[in-house]
């Protein structure tokens, strides 16, 4: 990497700086006709929107992308293939790339990176029911669809593609607005951005930013564009002389909006939410291969709503905890998952690390969730390591493409786990919570490593301390359809009870 534009995060002067850089670092492109961004392109047109890298970075050497034959700037992001926990880990690199598009767009692939020829290749998600042509080391296949793509070359997940074909861009802010951050084309290095109340960060396609950006106490606040947070320059934050640097880091926040960037390389956590209330995300790509690199993790918040986004996380995707008081009105949906390390879908384990009076983890839901692969611990997992109560948590269309449980996950190997015991990410020692109206309303997995049911536990820990009134309902693992507890080779405690499976 060359050497980087630096500059303090002032919105004025951010906003100067991006209309210059603007116009000579995105290109549009329209088949046939101008671009129109207002109403869109007339029938039999596409729309496309394509974002040059930085000038001081260089497109990927592993992977060449072009989108209706014109070349994408290819990320190469740091992912992990450790399915072991380590303090020293040995994190490598898979290709990256985005646009913006209206209507329909052919993609071509070639994977000079790789150890040998490209003589298949998968898109995932499956339900996009892609089937692309291989021929002549070239990967074809055609999108008619804003999502997120994954191409896999010869079964083998080793420099997976990751595609993220966005809507075309609208409501941009003005960058001579002084209440908006404008952040340009370019590889700009920061000191932390605090944005205050009312304050939009905007971060242009063909954007990477080196810094943190933190909403503390600070309401109506927005964060978007299509432009990416890199941590790569930051050791991971357990090194020595290192600490955590989170890339969004809402705390105490309230009315916040993120839509559309990107997320890779984080030292630690991604997008985090601590005791904040009404957060919409929409459209956020997050890819991390270093140590406690959760995907979107809250703790203690009310009222998110996670949408069309997508997680690859060495560490949980989808995680919720109590850090000081209760958690309520949390919605994941229409989301992808990719976890390399530790669980996919996982509330706990601290559920009370605050000391809190009668917390709480309520009103969840995880709706049209696809997990491409679960490599590690549980697919799904509620571990009450405190006192909490935790209630009313739906899982509601979960589709699991490989649930691979393996590595060092010890006797953590279930596909569905819901426990109440103590673990070294206790605070509370001498009380125990509950868990209690869980629903699993449709949950279908594809393949597992041998082609087998994976085991469920339910683990109570007292006559006061129980798992209750648990429905699954609407489950197919590896094509059989199951609708018994020993159909889903679940096991219970005699602190469990209302555990049903139809």
């Amino acid at each position: 990497m060359n050497s980087k534009s630096t500059t303090s995060a002032r919105p004025i002067v951010l906003g100067v700086i991006a209309a210059v850089l603007l116009t000579v670092a995105i290109y549009m492109v329209a088949w046939p006709g101008a671009p129109r961004l207002a109403s869109g392109p007339a029938e039999g047109q596409t729309l496309l929107t394509i974002y040059e890298g930085p000038k001081t970075m260089t497109s990927s050497q592993d992977a060449v992308i072009t989108a209706n034959g014109h070349a994408l700037f290819v990320y190469d992001v740091m992912v992990n293939h450790q399915h072991i926990w380590s303090d020293n880990v040995l994190p490598t690199s898979t290709p990256m790339a985005s646009f913006d598009f209206d209507g329909e767009v052919t993609l071509d692939i070639q994977m000079p990176g790789l150890s040998k020829a490209v003589e298949s290749a998968a898109v995932l998600p499956t339900a996009w029911g892609i089937i692309p042509e291989v021929s002549d080391g070239h990967v074809r296949f055609t999108v008619t669809e804003p999502g997120q793509y994954t191409v896999v070359f010869n079964d083998d997940v080793n420099k997976a593609a990751h595609i993220f074909a966005n809507p075309i861009e609208t409501d941009v802010p003005d960058p001579d607005d002084p209440n908006v951050y404008y952040i340009g084309p370019g590889e700009w290095t920061m000191d932390a951005i605090v944005l205050e109340d009312n304050q939009t960060l905007y971060l242009s396609g063909g954007a990477v930013l080196h810094s943190i950006i933190s909403v503390s106490g600070s309401e109506n606040v927005r964060i978007c564009g299509r432009g990416i947070i890199d941590g790569s320059d930051y050791a991971a934050w357990n090194q020595p002389g290192s600490y955590a640097r989170v890339p969004i880091d809402l705390n105490h926040a309230k009315n916040v909006t993120v839509e559309g960037i990107t997320l890779v390389n984080s030292n630690c956590w991604n997008l985090n939410s601590f005791a904040s209330k009404n957060v919409q995300i929409d459209n956020v790509k997050i890819i991390s291969g270093r140590q406690n690199g959760d995907g979107f993790t809250f703790q203690s918040c009310q009222n998110h709503t996670v949408t069309n986004s997508f997680v690859r996380s060495w560490d949980d995707s989808l995680v919720l905890k109590n850090y000081s008081g209760s958690t309520k009105g949390i919605t994941f949906r229409d989301i992808q998952v990719w976890t390399d390390l530790a669980q996919s879908m996982e509330i706990g384990y601290e559920t009370d690390k605050g000391r809190t009076l009668d917390p709480e983890i309520s009103d969840v839901l995880f709706e049209d969730i696809t997990v491409l692969y679960n490599f590690h611990k549980p697919v799904i997992s509620i571990h009450n390591s405190d006192d909490a109560y935790v209630h009313d948590i739906t899982y509601r269309n979960i589709l699991v493409e490989n649930a691979f449980m393996q590595g060092d996950n010890g006797n953590n190997k279930q596909l569905i786990e819901m426990t109440l015991l103590k673990s070294g990410w206790s605070t509370v020692t001498d009380e125990f919570g509950s868990i209690d109206n869980v629903r699993i309303d449709g949950l279908t997995v594809l393949h597992t490593l041998d082609g087998r049911v994976p085991e469920s536990r339910f683990v109570g820990h007292g006559p006061d301390n129980r798992i209750t009134n648990v429905t699954i309902r609407n489950v197919t693992i590896c094509g059989e359809s199951i609708r018994s507890m020993k159909d889903l080779k679940a096991s219970q405690n005699e602190y469990c009870e209302g555990i049903v499976v139809e």
